[in-house]
């Protein structure tokens, strides 16, 4: 298993220029019933941009022209509250929307095509030639004395058959405790493959740090990431390094992670075995902090957020400015 070393210490800053192909910045239209706060994902499909906040999802087009809001918001049939994860079939155009252990899928006209409601929450999903992948995690789950997370991934067909399970792990706890992120990109399907790194958010006194490959119906380790810095946990019994995300693109690896309370992003170009330990991410040509996020990654192709600036602070803040980058 190849392993690549991450410093205790950060590089110099790094221009998002020097690293990039292709820049485009596209200012999402305001208005009072679309304001956007926290926003948990963002997909490009067919010159639509989805952008994915906790509770709806809001369309433009690539002008940042506001188009409509996917589905209806509610508590009944084909209604959704609040949203866990969003993925569209790129054969298809259908999308799924799924809001803990319910699906509901709309076609690429953005109608409504059916519900399903399934017996486990679901945290993330992924649409791959017909097929759905579901990470899913069960938390408190009794094994005798102690309490058990449980993370699986489920493999369905087109009919919601479940066709395998892949038992990830199970986290063995004194007591219930939940810990998540808010931005989950666990799943990373390229040319070599599909690749999985779930982190453990409860507090541990060691470190996750290898990337998983989906093969033959079983988790191989595929690259393990060696933190100079080790784990410990702090006085209150947090941990004081937590990977995040690790996502896997043809030419990248990019990990999100935080350390004593402060964000990082470590780039590693494969073409040229080059890393770069950044705080808070690459920086943009106004001398901003950007942080990637996956939008294609057989493509090299990420999304940033970056909210706009007022000169006056009396103005309601307009709604943020999304960045696609492709890295060279």
């Amino acid at each position: 298993m190849v392993t690549i070393q991450i410093p205790n210490k950060t590089d110099i800053p790094l221009s998002l220029a020097n690293v990039s192909m292709s820049i485009s910045k596209i200012q999402l239209e305001t208005k009072d019933n679309v304001l956007l706060g926290f926003i948990k994902d963002v997909k490009l499909y067919n010159e639509r941009i989805f952008v994915v906040d906790p509770n709806r999802i809001l369309i433009f087009d690539l002008n940042g022209i506001f188009l409509q809001i996917l589905g209806r918001q509610g508590e009944g049939p084909e209604e959704y509250t609040r949203v866990t994860c969003m993925e569209i079939d790129e054969k298809t155009g259908n999308i799924y929307v799924s809001a803990y252990n319910k699906i509901i899928v709309y076609n690429k006209d953005f109608e409504f095509v059916e519900e399903r409601k399934l017996g486990y929450p679901i945290q993330y999903l992924k649409i791959l030639n017909g097929r759905i992948f579901i990470v899913s995690e069960e938390v408190g789950v009794a094994l005798g004395e102690k309490f058990g997370n449980q993370s699986n991934l489920y493999e369905l067909n087109s009919s919601f058959q479940m066709l395998d399970t892949i038992p990830v792990r199970t986290v063995l706890l004194d007591h219930l405790q939940v810990g998540g992120s808010a931005f989950r990109y666990w799943l990373s399907y390229i040319e070599d493959g599909l690749f999985l790194f779930m982190p453990v958010l409860t507090p541990e006194n060691l470190i996750r740090d290898t990337l998983y490959q989906i093969k033959d119906e079983k988790m191989h380790p595929a690259i393990r990431f060696n933190f100079e810095r080790p784990q410990t946990l702090d006085a209150s019994g947090f941990q004081t390094l937590v990977l995040l995300n690790i996502v896997n693109s043809t030419s990248y690896y990019i990990l999100e992670y935080d350390q004593d309370w402060k964000h990082f992003l470590f780039l590693y170009n494969k073409k040229t075995n080059t890393g770069y330990n950044l705080s808070e991410g690459l920086i943009d040509e106004e001398g901003d902090p950007v942080f990637l996020r996956p939008l294609d990654l057989k493509e090299d192709l990420f999304y940033y957020i970056k909210k706009f600036e007022f000169e006056d602070k009396t103005i309601e803040e307009k709604n943020p400015i999304i960045g696609i980058v492709k890295l060279k």
